[in-house]
Protein backbone atom coordinates (compact mmCIF):
# COMPACT_ATOMS: atom_id res chain seq x y z
CA UNK A 1 0.00 0.00 0.00
CA UNK A 2 2.65 2.53 0.99
CA UNK A 3 5.08 2.46 -1.92
CA UNK A 4 7.97 4.21 -0.21
CA UNK A 5 11.41 3.09 0.90
CA UNK A 6 11.57 0.57 -1.95
CA UNK A 7 15.32 0.16 -1.63
CA UNK A 8 15.20 -0.47 2.12
CA UNK A 9 12.08 -2.63 2.42
CA UNK A 10 10.13 -5.10 0.28
CA UNK A 11 6.67 -5.69 -1.20
CA UNK A 12 5.88 -8.38 1.41
CA UNK A 13 5.53 -5.66 4.07
CA UNK A 14 4.17 -3.08 1.60
CA UNK A 15 7.53 -1.27 1.83
CA UNK A 16 6.99 -0.38 5.49
CA UNK A 17 9.35 -2.88 7.15
CA UNK A 18 6.52 -3.91 9.49
CA UNK A 19 4.11 -6.84 9.40
CA UNK A 20 0.65 -6.80 11.01
CA UNK A 21 -0.38 -10.02 12.76
CA UNK A 22 -4.19 -10.33 12.48
CA UNK A 23 -4.21 -13.30 14.88
CA UNK A 24 -2.29 -11.56 17.67
CA UNK A 25 -5.12 -11.88 20.18
CA UNK A 26 -5.36 -15.65 19.68
CA UNK A 27 -1.65 -16.37 19.53
CA UNK A 28 -0.51 -13.89 22.18
CA UNK A 29 2.15 -12.61 19.80
CA UNK A 30 2.91 -8.96 19.13
CA UNK A 31 0.45 -7.20 16.86
CA UNK A 32 3.32 -5.65 14.87
CA UNK A 33 6.63 -7.31 14.04
CA UNK A 34 9.60 -6.49 11.80
CA UNK A 35 9.24 -7.92 8.32
CA UNK A 36 10.99 -11.33 8.32
CA UNK A 37 12.09 -10.91 4.71
CA UNK A 38 13.70 -7.46 4.58
CA UNK A 39 14.30 -6.60 8.26
CA UNK A 40 14.43 -9.85 10.21
CA UNK A 41 16.78 -11.42 7.67
CA UNK A 42 19.38 -8.73 8.45
CA UNK A 43 18.94 -8.82 12.23
CA UNK A 44 22.08 -9.74 14.18
CA UNK A 45 21.05 -8.62 17.68
CA UNK A 46 18.64 -11.46 18.37
CA UNK A 47 15.83 -8.93 18.86
CA UNK A 48 17.30 -7.93 22.20
CA UNK A 49 17.18 -4.34 23.37
CA UNK A 50 18.77 -1.90 22.77
CA UNK A 51 19.20 -3.57 19.35
CA UNK A 52 22.95 -3.26 18.83
CA UNK A 53 25.37 -5.82 17.46
CA UNK A 54 29.10 -6.28 16.90
CA UNK A 55 30.56 -5.74 13.45
CA UNK A 56 34.27 -5.60 12.74
CA UNK A 57 34.98 -5.41 16.46
CA UNK A 58 32.73 -2.38 16.92
CA UNK A 59 29.33 -2.08 18.56
CA UNK A 60 26.93 -0.68 15.99
CA UNK A 61 23.15 -0.29 15.65
CA UNK A 62 21.59 -3.47 14.30
CA UNK A 63 19.89 -3.28 10.91
CA UNK A 64 16.57 -3.92 12.67
CA UNK A 65 16.93 -1.21 15.31
CA UNK A 66 15.16 1.64 13.53
CA UNK A 67 12.20 -0.56 12.64
CA UNK A 68 11.87 -2.01 16.15
CA UNK A 69 11.99 1.47 17.69
CA UNK A 70 9.36 2.64 15.22
CA UNK A 71 7.10 -0.24 16.25
CA UNK A 72 7.47 0.88 19.85
CA UNK A 73 6.47 4.43 18.92
CA UNK A 74 3.49 3.19 16.93
CA UNK A 75 2.19 1.05 19.79
CA UNK A 76 2.61 3.88 22.31
CA UNK A 77 0.71 6.28 20.07
CA UNK A 78 -1.97 3.77 19.19
CA UNK A 79 -2.89 2.56 22.66
CA UNK A 80 -3.12 6.15 23.91
CA UNK A 81 -5.16 7.33 20.91
CA UNK A 82 -8.57 6.65 22.46
CA UNK A 83 -9.86 4.31 19.75
CA UNK A 84 -12.58 2.07 21.22
CA UNK A 85 -11.42 -1.50 21.75
CA UNK A 86 -13.99 -2.94 19.30
CA UNK A 87 -12.51 -0.82 16.50
CA UNK A 88 -8.83 -1.40 17.24
CA UNK A 89 -6.56 -2.65 14.47
CA UNK A 90 -9.28 -2.67 11.84
CA UNK A 91 -7.96 -2.05 8.34
CA UNK A 92 -9.43 -0.78 5.11
CA UNK A 93 -10.50 -4.28 4.02
CA UNK A 94 -12.74 -4.49 7.10
CA UNK A 95 -15.00 -1.78 5.68
CA UNK A 96 -17.47 -3.60 3.44
CA UNK A 97 -18.92 -1.61 0.57
CA UNK A 98 -21.35 -4.05 -1.05
CA UNK A 99 -23.64 -2.32 -3.54
CA UNK A 100 -23.74 0.94 -1.60
CA UNK A 101 -22.54 3.76 -3.85
CA UNK A 102 -22.06 6.16 -0.93
CA UNK A 103 -20.01 3.56 0.97
CA UNK A 104 -17.87 2.97 -2.12
CA UNK A 105 -17.17 6.70 -2.42
CA UNK A 106 -16.26 6.95 1.27
CA UNK A 107 -14.03 3.87 0.97
CA UNK A 108 -12.22 5.42 -1.98
CA UNK A 109 -11.71 8.68 -0.11
CA UNK A 110 -10.33 6.81 2.91
CA UNK A 111 -7.96 4.77 0.74
CA UNK A 112 -6.63 7.92 -0.93
CA UNK A 113 -5.98 9.53 2.45
CA UNK A 114 -4.12 6.46 3.73
CA UNK A 115 -1.95 6.05 0.64
CA UNK A 116 -1.20 9.72 -0.01
CA UNK A 117 -0.76 11.02 3.54
CA UNK A 118 0.56 13.56 4.43
CA UNK A 119 0.04 14.96 0.94
CA UNK A 120 -3.72 15.32 1.36
CA UNK A 121 -5.44 18.68 1.20
CA UNK A 122 -8.56 17.99 3.23
CA UNK A 123 -9.88 15.82 6.01
CA UNK A 124 -13.29 14.11 5.99
CA UNK A 125 -16.72 14.91 7.36
CA UNK A 126 -18.78 11.71 7.19
CA UNK A 127 -22.49 12.08 7.88
CA UNK A 128 -25.48 9.77 7.60
CA UNK A 129 -27.93 7.64 9.50
CA UNK A 130 -26.67 5.64 12.52
CA UNK A 131 -24.96 2.29 12.04
CA UNK A 132 -23.63 2.85 8.51
CA UNK A 133 -19.96 2.50 9.40
CA UNK A 134 -18.92 6.12 9.91
CA UNK A 135 -17.17 5.44 13.21
CA UNK A 136 -15.62 2.25 11.86
CA UNK A 137 -14.21 3.98 8.78
CA UNK A 138 -12.84 6.92 10.76
CA UNK A 139 -11.16 4.52 13.21
CA UNK A 140 -9.72 2.59 10.26
CA UNK A 141 -8.19 5.73 8.76
CA UNK A 142 -6.63 6.73 12.07
CA UNK A 143 -5.35 3.18 12.64
CA UNK A 144 -3.72 3.01 9.22
CA UNK A 145 -2.13 6.47 9.54
CA UNK A 146 -0.61 5.59 12.90
CA UNK A 147 0.44 2.14 11.71
CA UNK A 148 2.18 3.28 8.53
CA UNK A 149 3.46 6.72 9.49
CA UNK A 150 3.72 6.66 13.32
CA UNK A 151 1.81 9.95 13.24
CA UNK A 152 0.36 11.14 16.57
CA UNK A 153 -3.44 10.85 16.56
CA UNK A 154 -6.45 11.00 18.88
CA UNK A 155 -10.00 9.66 18.71
CA UNK A 156 -12.69 11.45 20.73
CA UNK A 157 -16.45 11.30 21.10
CA UNK A 158 -17.31 14.95 21.37
CA UNK A 159 -19.62 14.71 24.40
CA UNK A 160 -18.29 11.66 26.26
CA UNK A 161 -14.59 12.40 25.87
CA UNK A 162 -14.14 16.06 25.09
CA UNK A 163 -16.83 18.04 26.92
CA UNK A 164 -16.98 15.66 29.90
CA UNK A 165 -13.22 15.82 30.22
CA UNK A 166 -13.29 19.59 30.19
CA UNK A 167 -16.12 19.70 32.74
CA UNK A 168 -14.05 17.57 35.10
CA UNK A 169 -11.41 20.30 35.18
CA UNK A 170 -13.91 22.63 36.88
CA UNK A 171 -14.11 20.43 39.99
CA UNK A 172 -11.58 21.07 42.75
CA UNK A 173 -11.71 17.37 43.65
CA UNK A 174 -10.62 16.28 40.18
CA UNK A 175 -7.01 15.41 39.36
CA UNK A 176 -7.54 17.48 36.21
CA UNK A 177 -8.66 20.59 38.07
CA UNK A 178 -7.49 23.70 36.26
CA UNK A 179 -6.13 21.73 33.29
CA UNK A 180 -8.76 22.70 30.71
CA UNK A 181 -6.26 24.73 28.71
CA UNK A 182 -3.83 21.82 28.56
CA UNK A 183 -6.56 19.43 27.38
CA UNK A 184 -7.88 21.83 24.74
CA UNK A 185 -4.36 22.42 23.43
CA UNK A 186 -3.67 18.68 23.21
CA UNK A 187 -6.69 18.09 20.97
CA UNK A 188 -6.08 21.27 19.00
CA UNK A 189 -2.45 20.43 18.25
CA UNK A 190 -2.42 16.67 17.67
CA UNK A 191 -1.50 15.85 14.06
CA UNK A 192 -4.60 13.74 13.34
CA UNK A 193 -7.88 14.07 15.23
CA UNK A 194 -11.07 12.04 14.80
CA UNK A 195 -14.16 13.71 16.28
CA UNK A 196 -16.95 11.14 16.54
CA UNK A 197 -20.66 11.93 17.05
CA UNK A 198 -20.25 15.58 16.16
CA UNK A 199 -23.52 17.42 16.75
CA UNK A 200 -24.81 15.48 19.77
CA UNK A 201 -23.79 18.30 22.11
CA UNK A 202 -26.57 20.22 23.86
CA UNK A 203 -25.48 23.46 22.22
CA UNK A 204 -25.05 25.58 25.31
CA UNK A 205 -23.17 28.80 24.66
CA UNK A 206 -20.11 27.33 26.40
CA UNK A 207 -20.21 24.17 24.26
CA UNK A 208 -20.65 26.14 21.06
CA UNK A 209 -17.75 28.45 21.82
CA UNK A 210 -15.51 25.58 22.98
CA UNK A 211 -16.31 23.59 19.86
CA UNK A 212 -15.66 26.55 17.61
CA UNK A 213 -12.33 27.20 19.32
CA UNK A 214 -11.29 23.58 18.72
CA UNK A 215 -12.27 23.65 15.04
CA UNK A 216 -10.75 27.10 14.54
CA UNK A 217 -7.46 26.10 16.17
CA UNK A 218 -7.18 23.03 13.94
CA UNK A 219 -8.09 25.12 10.91
CA UNK A 220 -5.44 27.72 11.68
CA UNK A 221 -2.87 25.01 12.41
CA UNK A 222 -3.76 23.14 9.18
CA UNK A 223 -4.27 19.97 11.20
CA UNK A 224 -5.82 16.89 9.59
CA UNK A 225 -9.30 16.26 10.99
CA UNK A 226 -11.94 13.56 10.48
CA UNK A 227 -15.47 14.10 11.75
CA UNK A 228 -18.52 11.84 11.92
CA UNK A 229 -22.11 12.93 12.48
CA UNK A 230 -25.64 11.62 12.12
CA UNK A 231 -26.69 15.00 10.74
CA UNK A 232 -26.17 16.78 7.45
CA UNK A 233 -23.77 19.61 8.39
CA UNK A 234 -25.23 21.91 5.74
CA UNK A 235 -28.48 21.88 7.69
CA UNK A 236 -27.57 21.05 11.29
CA UNK A 237 -24.61 23.42 11.61
CA UNK A 238 -25.88 26.37 9.63
CA UNK A 239 -26.95 28.28 12.74
CA UNK A 240 -24.35 26.88 15.16
CA UNK A 241 -21.98 29.64 16.30
CA UNK A 242 -23.56 31.91 13.67
CA UNK A 243 -22.38 29.61 10.91
CA UNK A 244 -18.71 29.99 11.80
CA UNK A 245 -18.17 26.28 12.49
CA UNK A 246 -19.77 25.22 9.19
CA UNK A 247 -17.64 27.74 7.30
CA UNK A 248 -14.45 26.35 8.79
CA UNK A 249 -15.51 22.73 8.19
CA UNK A 250 -16.22 23.36 4.53
CA UNK A 251 -12.63 24.51 4.08
CA UNK A 252 -11.09 21.81 6.28
CA UNK A 253 -12.99 18.72 5.20
CA UNK A 254 -14.45 16.92 2.25
CA UNK A 255 -18.10 16.39 3.21
CA UNK A 256 -19.48 12.95 2.28
CA UNK A 257 -22.77 11.29 3.05
CA UNK A 258 -22.56 7.69 4.28
CA UNK A 259 -26.08 6.29 4.56
CA UNK A 260 -27.67 2.91 4.00
CA UNK A 261 -28.36 -0.28 5.89
CA UNK A 262 -27.39 -0.53 9.54
CA UNK A 263 -24.02 -2.31 9.79
CA UNK A 264 -24.98 -3.70 13.17
CA UNK A 265 -28.13 -5.41 11.85
CA UNK A 266 -26.07 -7.38 9.32
CA UNK A 267 -24.13 -9.18 12.04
Amino acid sequence: MIKKNREQFCSYCEYSGIIFNPSFELTGDSVLTPCPKCVGAKCKCGAEEPYYCVEGGNIVPCACRETRLKIGRILNIYYSSGIDKKFRWKNISDFKVGNNRLAAEAHKAAYEIITKFPDVKKGLFLWGNPGTGKTLLSAIILTELIRYYAVPGKFIKISRNFFNLLRSTFSETSQLYGQSGVIEKEFADVDVLVIDDFGVQRDSSWEQETLYNLIDARYEGEKFTIITSNNNPEKALRELSEGRILSRLREMCRILELSGEDYREKK
